[in-house]
């Protein structure tokens, strides 16, 4: 069957219920088309009537220097001023509605003209709207289509009934257990499908179109955006008859709830009508389907006797056709912060793991760690922090104005030559830009990972066309950064870079301010942010080195202030690194982005897909940092166990299953079956993946967790029966992987997974007597070899972060040492330190496990506790305890009074 086009958005905002655009006010547009002609019309003729033309000087010599200023003169000059700007004005005002009506980029730049031209900007697109408006109504309306039959239930899957981002992402992580709407069997004999070339349409969609000649807008390619000109110009044969194809689709709403005002904004899978003498665009046809199929699937047997027989090959028919029709799953967006801070933010997320911070992020901030964990370039964010570390030792102490970093080398832009790099540097431009090739990076220095480098400034502003992340150096601008275009893409690029100052591990010896951006920037970064009212409010840089004076290199703590729509301060009269939006008199870097994201860097003369901090994902990412509600004073309750199977689950039922899924550690699936072992972690992700979805999921849903860049139908369909043929089948034929009435991929109950027995032993210890207790958290902990998700392939398993299973099994198995510590602390210390070690497996530096394993040790002797507190130290990276946890230093000191341990170094 041909797939179902997807009426959805690609990434986070796919699961966002559309809202309609907001239309300027048709007032606000009246008004800009009356400035505009009393500027360009009204006011030559009010200076010609008043004043004429402006004088011209008679003779050009030393006098008209010398002689005396009259009100004549004055009048003069004003009477030239005015005229210049009115021609600078005009000027301008042609240069953006030429931009505007061709829809291609930024307009041209006009000299000396940033204020007057942002002004125009705004009056010329507000002038515009005033057209959009005024379109033919008869061209606005939907275009009507005849009545046709009822549509069938594939076709009637309804993309408005996601009423919020997290809702939504739950659906489609997570199998969206809401039931699809169905038509009962014979209730028709026929349905029908709309058909726009291969790709089958929704029905709303389709029942609109059909009978038209319809371009799909197509998605960016690189650094191009398809436009209506050149639509136009592939489709009619001219560019300019784009506005054939502006009349006949302005004001229709598109399927993501917007509609067309201006020529120039469209986007991504807006259904466009063109004209019928458009060549190569395809129609929208209704295709009859005939359900005879359906009808002799829903039949009676025709016998008694065969009923079990019919039931069984009825299912093993659906399991063999679970996949049959899976619609191609687009890719997912990327976060807008970028590669290298998703991997910074990532490292970050793992870190807190390990320490067992808690938190409660919602379903949105989950996304947007599933995301995170697809987008995220580690190998490239240590590559780069492993050069700057480097950089303090090189001979010269080299600072580059801006970083270029791809998967081949690394690219140092220097302001001034060093023809003589130290190998294995090699140079390009007679020593202006060091290259260093990937994998001849130094290694990382031991002892010192979290230390800053001789860059505190630098931060990314975007990615180029060919992958290459591009950084500059803030500290080594000389001047104010500008960024303008966009105002709310230029927000969300500066905010971007307060972010990764805030967080990124080479940037630790700056000092950041703050000056009206986001106030959750502080709830992510904590201290490395300060937020401030002004720029008096800021502190001086200090020196941080008193041998500046003998080695020449500036060793004063640099001073970065990040500010967007603030008007405190005369640009470039300041001591500061200052990033801002506003005019560019006094900037040394103008970075001008647009409203598709793209900046264009003038020093450079590149254009890169700009590095950004959305609101939405500011608001996840404080999800995710934030800490969890603090429970109540005497409060010792314990994390409940999620959904605990039904009926219960032993060791026993896991040990004899046919199929057996473990995800208690290394992830593994044990089963008869033979399978490629090419493909063998590709299916052990689906099988892990359908085990933890125990309520099903739908194929094109598990096609997007295990290809979140994108994959077709026919790979889905595939994968799921060589899963299917791996696993085999059950005593009564049926297949281990099968399909419910709803179209969901579940497994049969022959499978066992190690996490659902842990959930059922848990459960049952809770309501145990104290020694039946131990028995059972003794038994449930033997199950556990380490944290699940450990030893996954690079880049898979990222929806790991969306399930909860890794959070859930890793408050249960350390909650679950610490019990069985406490219970057989006396009776049995052997049994307790083999369940405080499978807990530290797990959590490494839960700190609470790590106080059970120093009361252990103490009973043994002070030999063994001071050995367990270097283990901690050596663990932590910590020099004295007294950093790791206050707690966990009192119990030292209660354990093993005056004694002072401290981490050995090298």
């Amino acid at each position: 069957m041909t797939p179902t086009l997807q009426r959805t958005a690609p990434g986070p905002a796919r699961f966002r219920a559309p809202t309609p655009e907001r239309r300027e006010p048709l007032w606000r547009s009246i008004l800009s088309v009356l400035v505009l002609g009393a500027v360009i019309i009204g006011l030559p003729c009010l200076l010609l009537w008043q004043a004429g033309l402006p004088p011209l000087p008679r003779h050009l010599d030393a006098s008209l220097l010398t002689r005396a200023v009259t009100a004549e003169t004055v009048l003069g000059v004003l009477s030239w001023v005015v005229w210049l700007a009115w021609l600078q004005f005009t000027v301008c005002t042609v240069v953006e509605v030429i931009s505007a009506l061709r829809g291609r980029g930024l307009p041209a730049h006009v000299p000396l003209a940033g204020g007057t031209q942002a002004l125009v900007r705004r009056l010329v697109t507000s002038a515009l709207v005033l057209g959009a408006v005024a379109a033919p109504a008869a061209v606005a309306a939907p275009v009507s289509a005849p009545e046709l039959p009822p549509v069938a239930t594939m076709q009637t899957q309804a993309a408005d009934t996601t009423p919020s981002l997290s809702q939504a992402a739950a659906s489609a992580t997570s199998s969206a257990d809401g039931p699809t709407e169905a038509s009962s069997p014979g209730e028709q004999a026929q349905s029908v499908r709309y058909m726009l070339g291969d790709t089958e349409l929704p029905a709303d969609i389709g029942a609109e179109l059909v009978g038209q000649r319809v371009y799909v807008v197509q998605p960016p390619a690189g650094r191009y955006h398809d436009n209506m000109w050149d639509i136009a110009e592939r489709t009619l044969g001219d560019g300019r008859a784009y506005q054939q194809i502006y009349d006949l689709n302005v004001g229709r709403v598109q399927p993501d709830g917007r509609s067309l005002e201006l020529a120039r904004l469209i986007q991504p899978g807006w259904y466009l009508i063109v004209p019928e003498s458009a060549q190569d665009v395809d129609r929208v046809v209704a295709v009859p389907v005939e359900e005879t199929a359906q009808a002799d699937a829903s039949a009676p047997s025709a016998t008694a006797s065969s009923d079990t027989a019919a039931g069984t090959s009825d299912t093993v028919a659906a399991a063999s056709n679970a996949a049959a029709a899976v619609p191609d799953v687009p890719p997912a967006q990327m976060p807008a912060i970028g590669a290298l801070m998703a991997a910074t933010f990532t490292a970050i997320l793992a870190d807190r793991r390990r320490r067992a911070i808690a938190a409660a992020p919602g379903d949105d901030a989950l996304e947007l760690e599933r995301l995170m964990r697809v987008g995220a370039d580690p190998v490239r964010a240590d590559r780069l922090y492993r050069i700057l570390r480097s950089l303090g030792a090189v001979s010269g102490r080299p600072e580059p104005y801006a970083v270029v970093i791809d998967d081949a080398a690394c690219r140092l832009l220097l302001p001034r030559p060093l023809p003589q790099p130290p190998l294995p540097w090699t140079t390009d431009d007679d020593g202006s830009t060091w290259s260093l090739p990937s994998g001849d990076e130094p290694a990382a220095p031991a002892g010192d990972a979290d230390g800053g480098t001789a860059l505190p400034g630098l931060v990314t502003i975007g990615r180029d066309e060919n992958g290459a992340d591009i950084l500059i150096n803030l500290g080594a601008a000389d001047g104010d950064v500008v960024v303008g275009g966009e105002p709310t893409m230029a927000a969300e690029l500066i905010t971007a870079l307060a972010l990764e100052l805030g967080t990124n591990p080479w940037s630790q010896g700056a000092l950041a301010y703050t000056l009206g951006l986001p106030a959750v920037l502080q709830r992510i970064v904590g201290d490395r942010l300060h937020a401030v009212a002004s720029l008096d409010d800021i502190s001086p840089a200090r020196a941080v080195d008193p041998d500046s004076v003998l080695t020449g290199q500036r060793h004063t703590q640099q001073t970065f202030v990040l500010t967007s729509g603030q008007e405190a301060t005369k640009p470039g009269q300041h001591d500061l690194s200052l990033v801002r939006t506003g005019p560019s008199r006094g900037a040394r870097w103008r970075i001008e982005i647009d409203a598709s994201g793209m900046a264009r860097i003038d020093p450079l003369g590149v254009a890169v897909t700009a590095t950004r901090a959305t609101g939405e994902e500011l608001d996840a990412l404080a999800g995710l940092l934030g800490s969890a509600a603090p429970a109540p004073p005497g409060d010792d309750s314990r994390p409940p166990v999620p959904d605990p199977p039904q009926p219960p689950l032993s060791t026993v039922a896991l040990r004899s299953a046919a199929i057996r899924i473990l995800v208690l550690g290394p992830a593994s699936v044990e089963a008869p079956g033979t399978v490629d072992p090419d493909r063998r972690d590709r299916l052990t992700e689906a099988a892990i993946c359908l085990a933890l979805h125990p309520r099903g999921i739908r194929p094109e849903a598990l096609g997007a967790m295990l290809w979140p860049l994108g994959v077709t139908g026919d790979v889905v369909a595939a994968m799921v029966r060589r899963l299917r043929d791996w696993l085999g089948t059950d005593s009564q034929g049926i297949p281990h992987v099968r399909q419910d009435e709803e179209g969901r991929l579940l497994l049969g109950p022959d499978v066992v997974c190690d996490w659902d027995v842990l959930r059922s032993l848990l459960s049952a210890s809770r309501r145990s007597d104290i020694h039946r207790e131990a028995e059972l958290l003794l038994e449930a902990l033997r199950l556990v070899r380490g944290p699940v998700g450990a030893g996954i392939p690079a880049g898979g398993y990222a929806w790991l972060a969306r399930v909860r299973t890794a959070r859930q099994a890793d408050a249960l198995v350390t909650d679950a040492a610490h019990r069985a510590a406490q219970l057989l602390h006396d009776t049995d210390p052997d049994g307790a330190a083999l369940a405080v070690d499978t807990g530290l497996r797990v959590v490494d530096l839960d700190q609470r496990l790590w106080r059970d394993r120093l009361r252990l040790a103490a009973a043994r002797g002070q030999d063994e506790l001071l050995d367990e507190v270097a283990a901690l130290l050596n663990a932590t990276g910590a020099d004295e305890v007294a950093e790791v946890d206050p707690a966990t230093a009192a119990l030292v000191e209660e354990l093993a009074p005056g004694a002072s341990v401290r981490r050995a170094t090298a």
